[in-house]
């Protein structure tokens, strides 16, 4: 890294932990502040120097920040936040996920529909909070005691490594483009969404099919669209797309931004998932065949013309989910190439 990446980087470490709004005329003010301090025709070595001069970047973030930290201070304030944006993503994707297999292990279609989507988002938004709150007491907690008790005076702001901070460290920061980073939300969502479309599969039988209202109890399941049997026939494609696709987020995660290889696998595993849900639901045997009948009759239509439709909606999802597809493979590629 050279000199003047050098500066970037100490000026991307401290701006990218203050709010937006401020970013641009901070950075302006440092850049100047510490090419004030350096010759004409600086070295690497003389940014070094100039650079150990200034405070470790977290500090000088904390001194720019409208609001003072009185409970977590600036010596251990940045693994607090740190830590704290680890943990909450995590714990709420677990308690979404609890709260939604539950609910779904336990309808078994005669339940009302929507009373069961509303106990079940109830369920996850109390789960959430509940979770969320602990998390944050008991983490503070522990932030707070190692602040006043762990930590001596004379210690420096905690690193990642554990270490005081100097410009050496500078050289393994990568400065990522904004549009570049794969969101932990964005990894989260992925796993989450990964998980209820498997649990609904293998519950097909009683939560995908035809619903009718009945008076005074809302929704109720009439009988499934699905061929239970021949779909659970599917499930060895099922399993290995289900660990493809939790493994493709993990990746993202540890990678933590868009990169050839990243949109190279993300392409890959989308493509063929893609190509593998074409296939399954192309095969007539996969639908309940007392489902034709008893919609039609509902419908008022003859057999053939209801087939006429099922196929242009099942036309329309396809291209639908295929364009969708694209559009998304596309956008990481592009995003890999900033």
């Amino acid at each position: 890294m050279n000199a003047v990446n050098l500066i970037d980087a100490y000026v991307y470490e401290v701006t990218r932990r203050l709010p937006k709004k401020s970013r641009d005329d901070i950075a302006m003010e440092l850049r100047f502040s510490i090419e004030d301090m350096l010759p004409e025709d600086y070295t690497e070595k003389e940014v070094k120097e100039a650079l150990a001069k200034m405070d470790d970047p977290a500090v000088l973030a904390a001194s720019y920040r409208d609001k003072p930290m009185y409970l977590i201070g600036p010596k251990v304030y940045d693994a607090y936040i740190e830590t704290l944006k680890m943990i909450f993503p995590w714990a709420i994707l677990i308690c979404i996920i609890v709260s939604v297999v539950a609910s779904i292990g336990l309808f078994n279609g005669e339940d009302a529909v929507l009373t069961v989507i509303i106990n079940t988002f109830t369920d996850i938004i109390v789960n959430v909070i509940y979770v969320v709150s602990q998390i944050f007491i008991w983490v503070t907690i522990v932030f707070v005691i190692v602040e006043r008790v762990g930590l001596s005076k004379n210690d420096l702001p905690l690193t990642k490594k554990g270490t005081p901070w100097t410009p050496e460290d500078l050289k393994n920061v990568q400065i990522i483009p904004a549009k570049k980073i794969i969101s932990t939300g964005e990894i989260v969502f992925s796993i989450m969404w990964t998980v209820i479309w498997a649990v609904i599969y293998w519950n097909a039988d009683h939560l995908v099919g035809i619903y009718r209202s009945t008076e005074g109890t809302g929704l109720q399941l009439v009988m499934p669209i699905f061929d239970h049997q021949m779909l659970l026939s599917y499930w060895p494609l099922v399993v290995a797309f289900i660990v493809l696709e939790i493994g493709l987020a993990l990746y993202k995660w540890n990678v933590g931004q868009w990169t050839k290889n990243v949109a190279i696998v993300n392409g890959i595993i989308h493509t063929m998932s893609i190509i593998t849900f074409i296939i399954i639901t192309s095969n007539a045997n996969l639908y309940n065949e007392a489902t034709i009948p008893y919609m039609a009759k509902v419908l008022e239509m003859n057999i053939p013309s209801l087939l006429s439709v099922i196929e242009i909606i099942w036309i329309i999802i396809v291209v639908s989910v295929v364009i969708s597809t694209v559009m998304e493979l596309v956008d990481s590629y592009k995003k890999a190439k900033i």
